[in-house]
């Protein structure tokens, strides 16, 4: 919630100074802040934009300060720079990664403290950079929200023994920064392969094992990395060749930040089912490079792995075999266990006919008994 810092009241009483107090005050709220400006602008990246490519999106903020002027405290947790921005929250038809936050120079951005590092600039002017991956969820024209910062300025400060730096004065201050079309073109149907998943590079493979030695029937996880692009919100997977050998059980994902850039680890558990692989499989997948030239699509793989199988022991092959095969005599105290058992009445229609007619003479028969007896 913004709290201000009071503002001082003129000691003024008379009639003329008051008058000349409100036009003063009138000229400083219609004019520009001598000294103090906020500059606001957004910054994407020169050249074609394609339908689910990354690229970074960045909010630049441009401060200037000068002579005995500056910014003043807008809410009661200090800020290197107290500034209140509407940017990024208002952005549709864009996915935006989290972003990681570093740096001392804090502002408040889309309601949250965000900090980044001070770019280099001169005496006086602070410069810094927002910056978050974005990608298109579709293709066409997607405009970027105009930019609201509110911030406040002051002549001077003089130093008070409690509050430490007093503004002199206090003036409210709004600004924008442009709006800004972004163009986004769409996926080439032409030659679009038919395994196309809608993974959108550039992006790098790499392949890992654990552990790289194992014994028949145990299982090794194969994990392949890719970083950078986007997999078309999760839906494109990497595919691994098939390999004799080697028998694939189960397979999970989970998302990784290296270096701002995107990426995703997934783990195929594969079940070793001979000594004959010395190798993992490779895996592949089928890309959109918007940065190769000219732009087109390409099917990325990664090395195989080197991995050492061992055949089951022969003590332990021969304790699973005992295992999974009957005890001796087993077999034949079962088949004569089911020559023994006695026949079962096997129910049709017939038999259950014969049994209801059987029922029906019994009770007839006993109805007549009773009824000729004493009374």
């Amino acid at each position: 919630m913004v709290r201000p810092l009071p503002i001082a009241k003129p000691a003024h009483s008379a009639w003329p100074c008051r008058l000349a107090g409100l036009v003063a005050a009138g000229i400083s709220l219609l004019a520009p802040a001598a000294g103090q400006e906020v500059e606001l602008r957004w910054d994407v990246p020169q050249g074609d934009i394609y339908e689910g490519q990354t690229f970074p999106l960045t909010l630049e903020v441009t401060a200037t300060t000068s002579g005995g002027g500056g910014f003043v405290q807008l809410f009661p947790q200090p800020l290197e720079l107290p500034i209140q921005i509407e940017a990024f929250g208002a952005i549709s038809n864009l996915s935006l990664a989290p972003r990681v936050d570093g740096g001392e120079t804090a502002v408040v951005l889309d309601g949250q403290v965000r900090r980044a590092e001070r770019e280099p600039s001169e005496p006086g002017v602070t410069v810094l950079r927002f910056t978050h991956l974005a990608w298109a969820r579709r293709s066409g024209s997607i405009r970027l929200p105009e930019i609201a910062g509110q911030y406040a300025t002051t002549s001077g400060f003089r130093e008070d023994l409690v509050r430490g730096q007093v503004p002199l004065d206090r003036q409210e201050r709004t600004s924008r920064g442009p709006s800004r079309s972004i163009n986004v073109l769409p996926l080439p149907e032409t030659d679009q392969p038919i395994d196309f998943e809608g993974a959108v590079g550039p992006m790098t493979m790499e392949a890992s094992v654990r552990p790289n030695r194992a014994v028949v029937g145990e299982t090794i996880q194969l994990v392949v990395t890719l970083v950078g692009g986007s997999l078309n919100e999760g839906q494109a997977e990497p595919r691994l060749e098939p390999l004799e050998g080697l028998r694939l059980v189960g397979t999970r994902s989970e998302e990784l930040r290296e270096d701002a850039r995107l990426g995703r680890a997934f783990r195929f558990d594969l079940e070793v089912t001979s000594s004959t692989p010395t190798r993992t499989p490779a895996a592949t997948l089928t890309v959109f490079d918007p940065e190769s030239e000219p732009p087109s699509y390409t099917r990325i793989r990664s090395d195989p792995v080197p991995i050492a199988i061992r055949s089951l022991p022969a003590d332990r092959a021969a304790q699973a075999d005992m295992e999974t095969a009957p005890a001796p005599g087993e077999a034949d105290l079962r088949a004569s266990t089911e020559s023994r058992e006695e026949p079962r009445l096997i129910w049709t229609p017939a038999v259950a006919a014969f049994i209801a007619l059987l029922a029906l003479v019994s009770a007839l028969r006993k109805r007549r008994e009773r009824g000729g007896g004493p009374p």
